[in-house]
């Protein structure tokens, strides 16, 4: 998901659809933040992270664990 898309999407209502239909977190982080660097990654698990009830840390290392 690009940079443009997330600063017009509303991250609450997303995460609020996924759980809907039933995805766990580790889908969720791993659909957001596909194909994004590093730092995109970052800024989007600051914003993400506490609506996932997650920390930012345990964001990044989902994003990044098989």
């Amino acid at each position: 998901m690009s940079e443009e898309i997330l600063r017009y999407t509303d991250l609450a209502a997303l995460i609020q659809m996924a759980k809907a239909r039933g995805w766990d977190n580790r889908r969720i982080v791993r659909e957001m933040s596909a194909g994004l660097t590093y730092a995109d990654a970052l800024k989007l698990a600051r914003r993400a992270a506490p609506l996932l009830d997650l920390t930012v840390m345990e964001f990044m290392q989902t994003r990044k664990n098989d």
